[in-house]
């Protein structure tokens, strides 16, 4: 329970069960696998944010440059581009804005929240420009629906492609120097300067994961809705800022997983999903999501007090065993020295 996500799982679980007994269709194939490709655009760039939270900062730009990558990938399209082209046209875009934002946080040393806000008005203005200037729609490129309209063995084929970035990521934060370093960073900055760590560097890379990870979920996105409306993405980042928090990760920085940004950002989809089968009126997916934040935050926050209060409890107590051992010893040798010298004498 002391790892980020694992109490937001059994939330989960429970939510899911609670949904499942007041709507039994909410686990039938066919909506099961509708909500999870759904909501995979969404949980990708809750992993995005979650990683630059983890080397402590923020990035508000994840939703316009997803709905951006989304409508730059539907241009190339329109315009005669093969699949492997568009794919790379629109997981680029969301890279060029990480890449910039990294760039202007870590070597000239803007305000992160400043910068992704700029950027974040810049990639919104930029899908409007690109909507009057062509409509994104009516592309039929052999392969592009598959990647959400398909399954391989029966598991969507989006959802094998965010099990493979979820590993990667998993692996290169708890595996890698680099995973190593952007906790250091998150902790303390300047600490993992004097320590010798490249602290703009690895400021850098985790905007440019942030941004490549909002491009995939922008291809994504255009794969499922065929079509791209301006204003698509606008307040994708609340969810996501919202799913990193509730999974676990603290803006702080310093502490998380992909795990806690997976579950998180699947404890989002999820609500609104039951929700939406139980005939909610969307007007109040915000509040609920609002709450939610609150519940998440303040429910890790106890369990995490309940873990260190025991956890102190059990070192006290071996302290307390440990001395009466060190002292009962002490006794023993004392006696034996006694005896040992009434011999002598």
């Amino acid at each position: 329970m002391s790892v980020p996500g694992m109490p937001m799982t059994f939330v989960l679980i429970i939510t899911v069960v609670v949904f499942q007994m007041l709507n039994p269709v909410f686990l039938d194939a066919s909506t099961l696998g509708n909500y999870i490709t759904n909501g995979i655009p969404i949980i990708l760039i809750t992993l995005g944010v979650a990683i630059v939270i983890m080397g402590g900062g923020i990035d508000l730009s994840v939703g316009t440059v997803a709905g951006l990558s989304a409508g730059m990938t539907m241009f190339a399209f329109v315009n005669g581009a093969p699949l492997a082209v568009g794919i790379a046209v629109g997981c680029g875009t969301g890279l060029v804005f990480g890449l910039v934002n990294g760039f202007l946080v870590a070597y000239l040393r803007i305000n992160d929240f400043i910068v992704t806000l700029a950027t974040l008005n810049i990639a919104a203005g930029l899908l409007v420009v690109l909507t009057q200037v062509q409509p994104l729609q009516g592309v039929d490129v052999p392969g592009f629906p598959e990647l959400t309209k398909s399954d391989v063995f029966g598991i969507p084929t989006s959802l094998l492609i965010a099990g493979a970035v979820f590993l990667i990521a998993q692996i290169i934060l708890a595996k890698t120097v680099l995973g190593r370093r952007l906790y250091a960073v998150g902790i303390s900055s300047q600490a993992a300067n004097v320590a010798g760590v490249s602290v703009p560097h690895v400021r850098l890379m985790s905007f440019a994961a942030s941004g490549l990870l909002a491009g995939l979920a922008g291809v994504l996105l255009a794969s499922r809705l065929g079509a791209v409306q301006a204003f698509l993405g606008i307040g994708y980042e609340f969810i996501a800022i919202a799913g990193a928090v509730i999974g676990g990760i603290t803006l702080a920085g310093g502490s998380g997983n992909a795990w806690a940004a997976l579950v998180g950002g699947f404890f989002l989809v999820t609500l609104q999903q039951g929700l939406r089968l139980n005939n909610v009126d969307p007007v109040y997916f915000s509040i609920v999501t609002a709450l939610a934040i609150v519940f998440g935050v303040v429910f890790e926050r106890q369990v995490r007090r309940v873990i260190l209060r025991t956890a102190l409890q059990r070192t006290s107590a071996l302290s307390d065993q440990r001395a009466t051992t060190a002292a009962a010893s002490a006794r023993s040798a004392a006696a034996k020295s006694s005896e040992g010298n009434d011999d002598e004498k």
